[in-house]
């Protein structure tokens, strides 16, 4: 596929994705999100999963336990409120479904988020529901260079821009070459015009940057870091609780730099099972 060709499959695509991020609830069927797309309704599912790496019927569900995921680390409602705006038609089967997709329950997870927000408050809570406690560390890194290519589009179709990354780098996440993959992002993610990611790797050997990738020097210093063990679609809630609870009460301020996203797991683990460290920069007393 030419890359002209392939950048306009892959607009109409971000299009697609976006109709599913409005209402993700709604009955979304291969026709209506092809008519979307300008795509042949008989060729798009096959096309959209070549681009995507998953079905249409994925990532309707991913989109949904996503933007639950929001609901159960933001709001007061209740797990069977959510459910239903989820578009689930009792509280028992989002359970299920949202236990296969995290990890764990919509209970749980909020527990966690709620002592993640405020971790004064005791665990109580968290001895009943059997979760461990969440933790933040301080660390100190090193500074280091990535490789990068920077996202365009809803936060839901970041996997893709890695996927694109490692196409145009032709590597995979297994690669002797790669020893880790990183994700920057500065700004607020509800505003879209202020909001930049970068997706990358770290090299282990030195690699040739191939447009449109740059090299990106990431700086070293004090950060916050908090564990999260889930599919990445927890990251946005989990960042969203830690810099609008967990942030506030620790007696620290942010520095300029931006928020890291440090990948540790293979590409073959489950996705209720990757590990994720979530990097608030901290400005040193």
């Amino acid at each position: 596929m030419k890359p002209t060709t392939e950048r306009d499959y892959r607009q109409r695509i971000a299009r697609v994705i976006e109709a599913i991020l409005v209402d993700p609830a709604a009955p979304h069927t291969v026709d209506s999100l092809a008519t979307v797309a300008h795509l042949s309704p008989f060729h798009f599912h096959r096309i959209y999963r070549a681009l995507t790496g998953e079905s249409i019927a994925a990532t309707v569900r991913r989109v949904r336990l996503a933007q639950a995921a929001h609901r159960l680390a933001g709001t007061g409602d209740t797990v069977t409120a959510i459910a239903l705006q989820a578009g689930y038609d009792s509280s028992q089967t989002f359970a299920r479904a949202f236990r296969g997709f995290a990890g764990v329950s919509p209970c749980e997870f909020q527990v966690q988020q709620s002592h993640l927000a405020a971790p004064a408050s005791g665990v109580s809570e968290l001895e009943t529901a059997a979760v461990e406690p969440p933790r933040v560390d301080l660390i100190d890194m090193p500074p280091t260079e990535a490789l990068c290519l920077r996202h365009q589009g809803p936060l839901a179709t970041i996997p893709h821009t890695f996927r694109t990354l490692l196409k145009t780098l032709r590597c995979d996440r297994d690669s002797p070459q790669i020893r880790g993959a990183i994700g920057i992002s500065s700004g607020d993610p509800e505003d879209r015009e202020g909001f930049t990611y970068f997706a990358g790797i770290l090299p282990a050997a030195p690699l040739e940057p191939v447009r449109p990738i740059e090299t990106i020097r990431v700086e070293g210093g004090l950060y916050a870091s908090y564990r999260l063990i889930g599919p990445y679609a927890l990251i946005a809630p989990s960042f969203k609780t830690l810099f609008g609870g967990w942030l506030p009460q620790s007696g620290h301020d942010p520095d300029d730099r931006p928020a890291l996203e440090l990948y540790r797991s293979p590409p073959s683990v489950a996705p209720s099972e990757c590990v994720t460290d979530l990097l608030i920069p901290i400005r040193p007393e």
